[in-house]
C-alpha cells in the first residue's frame, strides 16, 4: 500500500489531469456496474424480465436522460418505493459523476487548449517562416517592413514577457502603415477614369499579408525553440535589448555585455545545424557591444556550421552610427535610403553570377536589360552574387530589346566638396558617428569636413571634449534649458561662413519609453522657431543653406517632425529593422550593406556607395531629356570609356535623382520607360568611388 501511495503521488504530481480522468472512468465504471446489479436483482414489477445486461444499458440510459425512468418502470405510481428511489438515487448521483464529470472535464481540457493557443504555448508545423527572439524597439520595423513583400509572410515571436501588448503594438503598426499606404494609393487613383481607377486600386492597394504569432516563454528553451520551428525557418532573428534598459540614471551603460544573445544564438545554432538537409536558415544576432562580439565570433568559428546555417553579426551602433553620419553629410538622401534599405519600392537585390569580370558584366548586363541597375561584384563563402538596384528579385532577369545609340554624356572630374555639420545632443551612437566621420576625411583626400558639437557638460565630459577629433572645430555646452547658448552658436556659424550647414539632432536612445524622443523633439521646436524668425528678420537669406535632420526612434513621432519645413526625419530603428529584413531574406547582400554605410576600403581599395552630385558638377553639359536606362548607359560609358575615363574617375551607376526643390525620385521599374529631365541645380544619385 506504502508503494501503491507513492507512485500514487508521483502521478498525481506529473500528470494530474490523466489521474483524475482515470478516476472519473473507474468510478462510473464501478457505479454504472453496481447500479444495474441494484436494479436487476430487485425483481420488482416493472423488472421481472430485465437482466443484468438490460440493466445496465437502462441505467446509462436514464442518467443521459431522466426521461428515460419510464423504460424501467412504466407506471411510477404503482411502482415500488425501493424501485423508484433507487432509480431516482442513480438519475442524481449519474448526473453528477458522470455527465457533470465528464463535461466538467473536457471543458477544462477545452479550456486549457484556447488557453495555450492564445498564449503560442503550441507547436507550430511552419516553413520559410521569420523567427524573432526577444524584442526591442526595432522588431515591430521587422514585421512592418514584410508588409511589402510580394508573397504570404509568417512571423514568430518568442519573448520573456508582454505578449498581449506586443500583439497590440503590431496590430495597431500595421494598420496605420496599410491605411497610410492606401491613402497615398487613392489620392493618386483620383484623377483617374472609372475603369483605369478600378484596376489601378486593384493592383496597387496595400493588404495585410503578415500573420503575426507572439508567443510568451523561454528563449532558451531548446524544446519551445523546436516547436517554433526554428529548423524550418528562412531567417532567424536574435535581438538584444534597448539602451534604456540597460542605462543608469546617469545615461551611462551599466551592462557590459549581452550573454542573453550569445546563449539564444548557441541554442538556435544547435537546433538549426541539426536540421533537414539543404535548408540553410539565416541567423542574424545584433551585436550592441565589443565583448559580444568577440564571443559570437568565437561561437561561430567553434561551430564551423559552414552550409548548414549562416550566421551574420548585425552591429547596431556601428551601422546607426554610420547611417546617421552619412545623413548628416548628405542629408537629402534620407528619403532615399528610406526607399532602398527596405521592399517598399525600389531596394537592393542580388543574384548568383559566374564572373570576375565585374565592368565587363555590367556593360553586358545594359544591354539586355532595363529592369535593373547592376552595381557590384560580391562574393561571399567562395560563392559569386551580383548586387542590383530594382523593383522586385523578378526585375532582375527580364530582358528587353534596348537601342541607347546616339545618346552620351561627358563627366566632370570631381570636384572638392566642403561640408559643416552642427551635431546637437548625444546617444549610444556618438562614438560610432565620430569614427565615420574620421574615416571620411581619410579616404575623401580633397573633401573637408567641419563639425560643432552642441551638448550638456557631462556628455561632453564622458567624450573627453572631443578632443582626439581634429575635425570638431567648436564644442558648446548647452541643453534644452539654455537652448539660448545653442542659437549663439548656430547664428556665428551662419554669418560667419557661406557654406552649406547640417544640423544632426541625436535622440538619446538611453531614455526611458515614455520619453523616447523627447530632447530631439524639444530641440527641434527651439531650433526651428529660432531659424523661422531669423529668415523674416532677414528675408535675403539663402535657405536652402541650412538642412536639418532628426533622429527619431519611435515611428509615431515621424509626421510631427514631417510638419516642419526643410526638416528631415531619420527613424533609426525603422532604417535597422528593414536592413535586418533584407539581411534574413538574401544573406548575401549583408556584404554590400557593410560596403554601403562604412568608408573603410574593400579589397580593390575603393570606397563605392551612393553619392549626391549637382548636375551642374558632375556633368560637362546637362543632358537633355532621355529616359532612365538612357542616362544609366551613358553615365556607366562615360565612367569607363578609355577616352574619357581618367585615374581618378571609377565606374559609375545612376540611381535616381533630387530635384532642386527636395523631391526624391528613385529608379525602379522599366527604366526605359521612365521619362527624365534634369536641371542644372538637380542632384544626381550616383553609385560610385568615394574617392
Amino acid at each position: 500500500m506504502r508503494k501503491f501511495r507513492g507512485w500514487l503521488s508521483v502521478q498525481v504530481a506529473k500528470h494530474p489531469k490523466r489521474v483524475v480522468l482515470v478516476l472519473i472512468i473507474l468510478f462510473n465504471v464501478l457505479f454504472i456496474t453496481v447500479s444495474a446489479a441494484v436494479i436487476s436483482a430487485l425483481s420488482l414489477r416493472g423488472t421481472e424480465y430485465m437482466n443484468f445486461f438490460h440493466a445496465a444499458y437502462y441505467t446509462v440510459t436514464m442518467i443521459l436522460d431522466a426521461g428515460c425512468i419510464e423504460s424501467v418502470i412504466q407506471d411510477i405510481g404503482t411502482a415500488g418505493v425501493a424501485l423508484t428511489l433507487t432509480c431516482l438515487a442513480v438519475i442524481i448521483i449519474g448526473m453528477i459523476t458522470f455527465t457533470g464529470a465528464v463535461i466538467g472535464y473536457f471543458t477544462n481540457i477545452l479550456n486549457d487548449f484556447i488557453e495555450n493557443a492564445n498564449a503560442g504555448n503550441t507547436r507550430l508545423y511552419l516553413s520559410d517562416h521569420t523567427v524573432i527572439l526577444n524584442w526591442n524597439a526595432r522588431a515591430p520595423e521587422i514585421v512592418n517592413d514584410l508588409l511589402y513583400s510580394d508573397h504570404k509572410e509568417t512571423v514568430v515571436a518568442l519573448v520573456k514577457s508582454g505578449s498581449d501588448d506586443i500583439k497590440g503594438e503590431i496590430e495597431e503598426r500595421l494598420r496605420l502603415t496599410i491605411e497610410k499606404e492606401n491613402a497615398v494609393v487613392s489620392k493618386k487613383a483620383a484623377s483617374m477614369s472609372f475603369f483605369a481607377r478600378r484596376r489601378y486600386l486593384k493592383n496597387s492597394k496595400l493588404g495585410n499579408n503578415v500573420s503575426f504569432i507572439v508567443i510568451e516563454g523561454n528563449i532558451f528553451s531548446q524544446e519551445q525553440l523546436r516547436d517554433i520551428r526554428i529548423d524550418a525557418a528562412k531567417a532567424v532573428v536574435i535581438l538584444s535589448n534597448d539602451p534604456s534598459d540597460s542605462a543608469a540614471d546617469d545615461g551611462r551603460q551599466i551592462e557590459e555585455g549581452n550573454p542573453q544573445a550569445v546563449k539564444a544564438l548557441m541554442q538556435a545554432a544547435d537546433i538549426v545545424s541539426a536540421g533537414r538537409a539543404g535548408h540553410h536558415p539565416n541567423i542574424i544576432v545584433e551585436i550592441t557591444d565589443p565583448w559580444t562580439y568577440d564571443v559570437v565570433q568565437r561561437v561561430i568559428s567553434g561551430k564551423a556550421l559552414g552550409e548548414k546555417c549562416n550566421i551574420v553579426m548585425f552591429h547596431v551602433e556601428k551601422f546607426l552610427g554610420q547611417l546617421l553620419a552619412q545623413l548628416s553629410i548628405m542629408p537629402e538622401m534620407t528619403p532615399v535610403y528610406d526607399d532602398l534599405f527596405s521592399n517598399k519600392a525600389a531596394a537592393f537585390y542580388t543574384a548568383p553570377v559566374q564572373t570576375d569580370d565585374e565592368i565587363g558584366y555590367i556593360r553586358d548586363y545594359l544591354s539586355a536589360h532595363s529592369s535593373a541597375v547592376p552595381l557590384t561584384l560580391l562574393n561571399r563563402n567562395g560563392a559569386s552574387f551580383f548586387c542590383y538596384a530594382a523593383g522586385s528579385q523578378r526585375d532582375i532577369g527580364k530582358t528587353h530589346k534596348l537601342n541607347s545609340a546616339g545618346f552620351s554624356v561627358r563627366l566632370n572630374d570631381t570636384q572638392s566638396e566642403s561640408k559643416r555639420v552642427i551635431l546637437i545632443g548625444h546617444n549610444s551612437k556618438t562614438e560610432e558617428i565620430m569614427s565615420c566621420y574620421e574615416a571620411c576625411l581619410s579616404c575623401r583626400t580633397r573633401d573637408r569636413l567641419k563639425v560643432t558639437v552642441i551638448d550638456d557638460a557631462d556628455s561632453i565630459g564622458r567624450m573627453d571634449g572631443y578632443r582626439r577629433y581634429s575635425f570638431v572645430e567648436e564644442v558648446a555646452e548647452s541643453d534644452i534649458y539654455h537652448i539660448d547658448k545653442t542659437f549663439e552658436t548656430i547664428d556665428r556659424l551662419l554669418a560667419g561662413t557661406s557654406e552649406e550647414i547640417n544640423i544632426l539632432i541625436l535622440s538619446d536612445d538611453t531614455e526611458l519609453d515614455e520619453n523616447a524622443d523627447s530632447s530631439a523633439l524639444l530641440y527641434l521646436v527651439c531650433i526651428q522657431d529660432h531659424i523661422k524668425r531669423m529668415i523674416q528678420d532677414h528675408p535675403d537669406y539663402d535657405q536652402n543653406r541650412l538642412k536639418t535632420i532628426v533622429e527619431i526612434t519611435d515611428p509615431r513621432h515621424y509626421d510631427i517632425v514631417r510638419g516642419y519645413h526643410g526638416v528631415d526625419a531619420v527613424i533609426s530603428n525603422r532604417f535597422t529593422g528593414n536592413i535586418i529584413t533584407q539581411i534574413g531574406e538574401k544573406e548575401s547582400i549583408y556584404d554590400f550593406y557593410k560596403g554601403l554605410l562604412s568608408y573603410s576600403s574593400d579589397q580593390g581599395g575603393q570606397y563605392r556607395k551612393p553619392q549626391l552630385r549637382k548636375v551642374s558638377s558632375f556633368f560637362r553639359q546637362t543632358p537633355p531629356p532621355c529616359t532612365a536606362y538612357d542616362l544609366v548607359r551613358a553615365v556607366f560609358d562615360a565612367s569607363v570609356s578609355p577616352s574619357e575615363a581618367s585615374k581618378e574617375r571609377y565606374p559609375a551607376l545612376v540611381l535616381g535623382y533630387i530635384k532642386a526643390d527636395g523631391e526624391a525620385i528613385v529608379f525602379s521599374g522599366d527604366l526605359s520607360e521612365i521619362h527624365v529631365s534634369l536641371e542644372a541645380d538637380d542632384k544626381i544619385i550616383v553609385y560610385t568611388d568615394y574617392i
